[in-house]
Order: C-alpha cells, then sequence, then structure tokens
C-alpha cells in the first residue's frame, strides 16, 4: 500500500511540475523521476518488482 501511495505522489508531482498531456485510460505512462520523501523515485525502477498503479488524487492534502 505505500508503494502505491508513493507511486500516485510522484505521479501527481510530475504531473504538476511539467506541462505533460492527458494520457488515455490503460496508456502506458512515460517513464519518469520524481523526488519524494523517500529519496528519488524512478518509474522503470518500480516496474522491476511488478506492476505499478499509478493514481492521481488532486484534492490530497487539500482544505477542501
Amino acid at each position: 500500500m505505500k508503494r502505491l501511495i508513493r507511486a500516485g505522489a510522484v505521479v501527481a508531482a510530475t504531473l504538476l511540475a511539467t506541462n505533460a498531456g492527458a494520457l488515455e485510460v490503460g496508456a502506458r505512462a512515460p517513464d519518469f523521476s520524481a523526488e519524494s520523501t523517500h529519496g528519488k523515485v524512478v518509474l522503470s525502477d518500480l516496474l522491476k518488482n511488478g506492476p505499478v498503479i499509478l493514481a492521481y488524487y488532486y484534492a490530497d492534502f487539500t482544505s477542501g
């Protein structure tokens, strides 16, 4: 579960920091790296351990 949460946070940070376009549902995510509270996270490294689900929660950590 921590891996999923970490991956989601990485995706959110990456999308907010770039001019990335929307991906179609089911499309492969492009490889990326980002800093996290656990150090640098690279999608291709996570995929070596098996499938990764990337989720984006746009309202996390907000007051509303």
